[in-house]
């Protein structure tokens, strides 16, 4: 399936990637409820956010709401944890409570992101650190 890369959302069959209404240059990713994620979902999302980057011709702050993942694959987390874009500053990853919490921790602590990224409960907190970034960032 060709992918307009251009477009201000892109759907998926368990995930959303889209600009932000809110923000500017923010890229937010938004997952199914109970979703397990595998090698295969985590390269074509990450792509996802690359190509759609490219075509903006902008870096983008990442937005990843994982409030409701259900599971993250050895895999998928070794390839986040290596992954990036060029154009990828900064992400902010929204946790619920149990164990979205617990595979956010695990990202961050143990799979060390290859760009600056932080655990949030909160959206509007995630993308006021965004915000920051932004304008700490060229």
């Amino acid at each position: 399936m060709k992918r307009d890369y251009s477009a201000q959302e892109l759907r998926f069959p368990q995930a959303k990637l889209q600009w932000s209404a809110e923000a500017v240059g923010v890229l937010e990713l938004y997952f199914e409820d109970k979703l397990s994620m595998n090698l295969e979902q985590a390269i074509s999302y990450n792509e996802a956010i690359k190509e759609m980057a490219k075509a903006q011709n902008q870096n983008i702050f990442i937005y990843i709401d994982g409030s409701g993942l259900k599971g993250v694959s050895k895999e998928a987390r070794q390839y986040f944890a290596q992954a990036s874009t060029s154009r990828s500053r900064a992400c902010a990853l929204l946790v619920g409570s149990g164990i979205s919490r617990i595979l956010g921790n695990f990202l961050v602590g143990f799979n060390k992101p290859p760009i600056p990224t932080r655990l949030f409960t909160d959206k509007e907190k995630a993308l006021q650190w965004l915000a920051e970034w932004q304008r700490k960032t060229p």
